[in-house]
């Protein structure tokens, strides 16, 4: 408790933003939901509509006509344990509050069913809404200037989705 009395609060430094300097909380916020709109912009290359609708078109075609018994696993058992063996368990766990290492832990059996947890997830199209969802940290970069440009996104999401 002490400790926390004698640190010294160091106030967060104001960021410049296209429509100005922004030192509150809320404008700092705003810049940052912003500055994504400003970075990524929509290519200027003119796309081939028809194109992509022929490929959307045989995509759900093939999906359409398959039984549903008759459907190969789009996501294999060593492919899930290889992903699973890739996982740092050293990070730091998501929303879900599962510890990577707890995931590296799981039985052949429990990897089963997320492989088919997950194909069935592909299959249908569908994912569970705490996938979708992230907790995005904005770390500065070093030596730039105080723009929400210059901080970079680090995002805390559901380990088994990233």
């Amino acid at each position: 408790m002490n400790r926390k009395l004698s640190k010294k609060f160091i106030p967060t430094p104001p960021i410049l933003d296209t429509a100005g300097i922004k030192y509150t909380p809320l404008g700092k916020a705003n810049a940052f939901k912003h500055s994504p709109e400003n970075s990524f912009q929509e290519n200027s290359e003119p796309y081939y509509n028809l194109h992509i609708s022929e490929v959307n078109n045989s995509i759900n075609s093939y999906f359409n006509n398959l039984a549903l018994s008759s459907i190969p696993d789009i996501i294999s058992f060593p492919e899930v344990i290889n992903l699973i063996r890739k996982i740092n368990p050293r990070k730091a766990t998501g929303s879900n509050d599962v510890p990577n290492k707890a995931i590296r832990m799981l039985t052949l059996n429990a990897v089963t069913r997320l492989a088919r947890i997950f194909n069935k997830f592909l299959i249908i199209q569908h994912f569970p809404d705490a996938w979708e969802i992230a907790l995005v940290l904005m770390f500065p970069k070093p030596n730039q200037t105080k723009t929400a440009n210059s901080l970079t996104p680090i995002d805390q999401s559901v380990c088994l989705v990233t």
